[in-house]
C-alpha cells in the first residue's frame, strides 16, 4: 500500500495464524500521519469506515481518529497539533 512517500506493507494471516478480528482483539495499532486529517476522516466516514474513535485532539497533543479494518486491525490516522511535555500528560518511564 501506498501513502503520499510511505509505502506500508500488508500481507494476510498465513495458515495456523488468526486475524485481530477472529481473536477478538486489537493486536497492534498502526498510526498514520497525514496532512489534513479532518478531510481524510470526512473521507473514510463517507465511504463507511468502521469509525472506532472519533476526530479528537488527545492530551499529548496530537489530533486523531480510529478505524478497524475488515480483519479487525487498529489504524489510527493523526497530525501533530501541539507540543505538550511528556509531564503534562502524565507520561513515566518503567522502573
Amino acid at each position: 500500500m501506498h501513502l503520499g512517500d510511505a509505502w506500508i506493507m500488508v500481507r494476510k494471516a498465513r495458515p495456523g495464524e488468526l486475524t485481530p478480528a477472529q481473536l477478538g482483539c486489537w493486536t497492534q495499532s498502526l498510526t498514520v500521519f497525514v496532512e489534513d486529517v479532518e478531510a481524510h476522516y470526512k473521507k473514510a466516514k463517507a465511504v463507511g469506515a468502521k469509525i472506532v474513535e472519533e476526530l479528537n485532539e488527545t492530551a499529548y497533543g496530537e489530533f486523531q481518529y480510529g478505524v478497524e479494518d475488515l480483519d479487525g486491525h487498529h489504524w489510527l490516522f493523526a497530525r501533530h497539533a501541539r507540543d505538550v511535555s511528556p509531564e503534562d500528560w502524565g507520561a513515566k518511564l518503567a522502573d
